[in-house]
């Protein structure tokens, strides 16, 4: 969520349109006449906005983007069901960061200095301008798109109609060309620079090039967007100044990362300064939302094939009825770095996990857990906000959609990332490692043996699916499931109703023996939990079953305008009322205008 400005901000942005008051102006106070007198002054205005767009793990008891969406990822066992009545207000529906950017830009010709001074300023308002344009299309498809602060007089501009989604992404790309162009590529510690620049154009033009894509927009500005993602993702893999490090876990659980080589940007926190509390939902004494059978399943085994084809994970042994620390071996070594190596389940844990799967990717490595920064709002762990491997996935993905996806781009993309040396917990060997990914026509192979999962959905491809896979396991928690299953047109995958063979794998957690526990135990534990039991016989081996009632799962039936709307946001009525009363129109999204 937007952080509200310093006061004085506000009070800028108001003065540019009030009259003059005072005889003379005060000389020790901001207005819009005096303040943008000099770099150091745009620098603070600008400033404002990095925690707008770079929340990292949020502040206090706020998160930020990280290990949180369950309703609307798959990374959880959530019992959210899809968004039902029409947004009344609000919804992210707001203008007032473009205002702000707009009136930063309008303003830097005012700043004395070089022309290099300038345009590198004129960059950072652009920069940040897509950046608010990217959440306000990213929700709301169609948006109006004001490239310029708009007079409150001029009411036919103010009031004007949503712009297609097309043109204000292909806004966005021009935005991010210029900030790419212009920014400096070192403007001082934690900066934007133009690296920073290069990474979130990456990210964002991945997003509405193939959002254009599958939900069938435009063909035409879907491919020129995807090849600007690879292009940005390019020009940062050419630098030479980042490389995947092996230290995996420590990404996300690291008191400093200065200096980190995999980190493009972050945010830095530091007692009575900044200070989170997402370490603390990973600390072993803390209860949190549990992960799903689904995440674990999607991890290759360690032979680098799916577990329903490999010989060494053998799934047919047990058809999937295998205890949680036996799915966990001979695995993707990411899932030693992501998840709890154990079962934690309510009843017998006091950091349990809801499905009795959980994470401790955040979690410091040997950390004192009875340390005062460990608990509550008082986390200090930097939070990455751009990161090389993102780059890597990017570069990766848009090169599939491009149709070019070679095997010299699986070398530099994700056999880097499989090439970790990850060891756990920080002690011990290193783990063993997933084979290369080999590209093999249109197939991907491992070890010589063409992957053939048959989880695979048959609308994507082989490599493309690979890609995905690879997506979400190194990204697990990150805060990019829910808008890459959007970006997709894949909220299907959310799909909870179950069929005659059960609780989909989104209604699961850990499969566990109950006789395992006491018996004093085992029936705090059946007081606690829901279990699905695959053999009604046999009650005491079964899967915690977080959907227990039919009011708790989600349906999804493709072409149906209710679960089809779900894609984008509905404008909030209030405002289409605003417009009518004035006598203008503000269109709403498809299916959030029929009856609820």
């Amino acid at each position: 969520m937007k952080k509200i400005f310093t006061l004085f901000i506000i009070a800028l942005i108001g003065l540019s349109s009030c009259e003059d008051y005072l005889d003379r102006k005060n000389l020790d106070s901001f207005d819009d006449a005096n303040f943008w007198s000099s770099e150091n002054n745009m620098r603070l205005f600008a400033q404002g906005a990095y925690t707008a767009y770079f929340t990292g793990y949020g502040s206090g008891f706020t998160w930020g983007n990280f290990f949180v969406g369950g309703g609307w990822a798959d990374e959880y066992s959530s019992s959210s069901i899809w968004t039902q009545n029409t947004a009344t207000s609000g919804n992210g529906w707001s203008f007032t960061w473009v205002r702000r950017h707009n009136l930063m830009l309008s303003r830097v010709d005012d700043m004395p200095g070089s022309d290099e001074a300038k345009n590198h300023w004129k960059g950072i308002a652009r920069f940040f301008r897509a950046l608010e344009y990217a959440d306000l299309a990213r929700a709301f498809g169609d948006v109006p798109y004001f490239d310029a602060e708009v007079a409150v007089t001029d009411k036919d501009l103010m009031y004007k109609d949503r712009d297609p989604l097309s043109f204000v992404a292909t806004k966005i790309m021009e935005d991010f060309e210029f900030a790419a162009a212009n920014v400096r590529a070192n403007d001082g510690s934690q900066q934007i620079n133009r690296d920073v620049v290069l990474g979130f154009m990456s990210r964002h033009l991945l997003y509405f090039g193939t959002f254009l894509k599958y939900h069938n927009v435009d063909q035409a500005v879907a491919t020129t967007l995807l090849e600007k993602s690879k292009w940005a993702s390019e020009q940062i893999m050419n630098s030479g100044k980042y490389e995947i490090v092996d230290d995996y876990r420590g990404l996300f659980s690291s008191p400093s990362l200065a200096g980190n080589k995999e980190v493009i940007f972050h945010r830095q926190y530091e007692t009575a300064k900044a200070t989170h509390s997402l370490l603390s939902y990973n600390n072993m004494g803390e209860p949190q939302t549990g992960t799903t059978l689904k995440v674990v399943e999607t991890y290759l085994a360690v032979d680098g094939l799916p577990i329903k084809q490999s010989p060494v994970y053998d799934y047919a042994s047990d058809n999937g009825l295998r205890f949680y620390p036996e799915q966990y071996a001979n695995r993707d070594p990411r899932i030693a770095a992501s998840l709890v190596d154990t079962v934690r389940i309510n009843g017998a844990h006091e950091g349990y996990s809801s499905t009795g799967i959980a994470s401790w990717k955040f979690l410091t490595v040997g950390a004192n857990l009875q340390d005062n920064i460990y608990f509550g709002s008082n986390n200090i762990t930097d939070a990455p906000i751009i990161r090389y491997a993102e780059i890597l996935l990017n570069y990766a993905e848009a090169a599939a959609e491009l149709g070019s996806f070679t095997q010299a781009d699986a070398n530099k993309t994700i056999n880097l990332l499989r090439d970790r040396d990850i060891v756990k917990d920080g002690q011990g060997d290193v783990l063993p490692k997933l084979p290369p990914m080999v590209i093999a026509g249109s197939n991907v192979t491992a070890n010589g043996v063409v992957i053939n999962d048959p989880d695979r959905d048959p609308s994507v491809s082989p490599i493309l699916w690979e890609i995905r896979r690879e997506r979400a396991v190194e990204l697990l928690y990150e805060g990019f499931r829910r808008n890459d299953l959007r970006r997709w047109k894949k909220f299907e995958y959310l799909k909870t109703i179950e069929s005659g063979n059960g609780p989909t794998t989104l209604g699961k957690g850990a499969y566990i023996d109950l006789t395992k526990f006491s018996p004093s135990t085992r029936s705090q534990v059946e007081d606690a939990v829901y279990f699905y039991f695959p053999n009604p016989n046999d009650t005491d081996r079964g899967f915690v079953y977080n959907l227990y009632t039919a009011n708790m799962r989600r349906d999804w039936i493709p072409g149906d305008s209710y679960h089809e709307r779900q894609y984008l946001n509905a404008v909030p009525l209030d405002q289409i009322k605003l417009y009518k009363d004035l006598g203008y129109t503000l269109t709403q999204n498809p299916g959030w205008d029929t009856v609820n």
